[in-house]
């Protein structure tokens, strides 16, 4: 069983319309936080629900008027070089990119999410795409940040504009990266406790959803 951290009801609230509601006390304190900071560091093992539960916070953000925009964005860890895959840019990015419209199409529908980046109301796009960008009224959620190094992670930190709110989300038992210390961990380590109006939260094991399976299994798989 997981540590109780947010009690402030028995009833679960509704994060997104009537369709995603958290599931746990650390997804309620996760929710609670994305919407009272700019900045929300969400770390821990897959399947406790960070990117997820970000995803339908902007939704509800974009919906409310509070933001104007979505964007979506993770690094591209390739282990051979995207340059001698087939296809066009969109076609090459899109395998690494493709667990963000799952996230997005699971929530709105496929037909509802194809209208809204047609209509650049929403952005799913590679971490390299946002160098030398200023986000406005925006929603960003950066997702597999693990997987950035310090430099990455500070061009990222510093896209923010007015009246913009950003999750990142990643698990640090989990860079593809042969560096001492990634971008994730860089920015937390220093972050923490420094900002009032940035928060960080890191799930456990205890707290998966996706399946229990997954938390008894990284029990042997990670060191």
């Amino acid at each position: 069983m997981s540590k109780k951290r947010y009690t402030q009801s028995n009833e679960k609230p509704a994060i997104y319309s009537k369709k995603v509601y958290a599931k746990n006390d650390a997804q309620s304190l996760y929710s609670k936080l994305i919407k009272e900071n700019t900045i929300t560091f969400g770390l821990g093992p897959a399947g406790t629900g960070k990117t997820y539960i970000a995803v339908a916070l902007a939704i509800d953000a974009f919906i409310n008027g509070d933001v104007d925009k979505i964007l979506l964005t993770r690094p591209i860890v390739a282990v051979e070089d995207i340059g001698y895959l087939p296809g066009d840019m969109h076609e090459k990015i899109n395998p690494y990119i493709m667990p963000l419209f799952d996230a997005l199409e699971s929530q709105l529908g496929i037909t509802k999410t194809g209208e809204l980046i047609a209509a650049k109301k929403i952005e799913v796009l590679p971490l390299a795409y946002m160098r030398g960008r200023t986000l406005d009224n925006c929603f960003i959620i950066a997702d597999e940040m693990q997987n950035t190094t310090p430099e990455q992670m500070k061009m990222l930190l510093t896209r923010i504009g007015y009246e913009s709110k950003m999750v990142i989300t990643g698990d640090l038992a989990q860079s593809d990266l042969k560096i001492s210390k990634n971008g994730l961990q860089w920015a937390t380590e220093r972050l923490k406790g420094k900002i009032p109006d940035i928060a960080i939260l890191e799930f456990t094991r205890g707290e998966i959803v996706r399946n229990p399976i997954i938390g008894e299994m990284l029990k042997y798989l990670e060191n």
